[in-house]
């Protein structure tokens, strides 16, 4: 197969540069939802986490004590969000992944409890906001499809790469998931930990 002269490479082999004039084309979806007209759908969704968190948060003689009553909701949707409110009012430095993990909440604790926001102060800050309260609504609701975009690209690929190379075994995430470590494939890799999303 013959391929056309771009400089010094074939047309084939392109640099990224080549798709600055169009990058529109290669990049993730940008569609979204306009603003205030999402307002009225976030407070219906959100207002049950907040009134639930005032509950907790009532009931609760410290932040540390507020934390671990959260983790013990059953129901994951509920305390995913509650979660979320409690990085808002009490702990903005606590990493959102050691959030989805029960196993995590003693370590986050002892790790970042020394910065928790005492419970007094966030008792009067949580009064001092209506319920339903707009703002975290809408910040609530910007959680609601993060990764989306992303995990319908990733799918995409899977299947454009088997689509493409039958014989190739391609292992990963293909939407949400643990990513692979490169250490796991590559025993003697310098960085253990570094992640990637695919591997064939």
């Amino acid at each position: 197969m013959q391929y056309d002269i771009v400089g010094d490479r074939p047309k084939r082999y392109r640099y990224l540069a080549d798709y600055r004039s169009n990058a529109y084309n290669w990049i993730t979806l940008a569609t979204g939802e306009y603003y205030p007209d999402i307002l009225p759908y976030a407070c219906e969704l959100y207002k049950p986490v907040l009134v639930l968190f005032g509950q907790l948060l009532k009931a609760s003689e410290s932040s540390e004590r507020l934390l671990l009553q959260i983790s013990e909701i059953r129901q994951t949707w509920m305390r995913v969000q509650l979660l979320r409110v409690f990085r808002k009012y009490v702990s903005p430095s606590t990493p959102v992944e050691m959030t989805k993990r029960k196993s995590s909440i003693k370590e986050i604790i002892t790790t970042f409890g020394a910065q928790f926001r005492p419970i007094h102060e966030v008792q009067a800050a949580y009064s001092s906001r209506p319920i339903p309260d707009e703002a975290l609504c809408a910040i609530l609701w910007e959680y609601k499809d993060r990764g989306k975009k992303g995990y319908d690209l990733t799918e995409r690929f899977f299947e454009m790469i088997r689509a493409r190379f039958p014989n190739f075994i391609v292992e990963g995430p293909e939407r949400a998931g643990r990513d692979i470590l490169m250490g796991e494939i590559f025993p003697d890799y310098p960085n253990q930990g570094l992640c990637i999303n695919a591997a064939l």
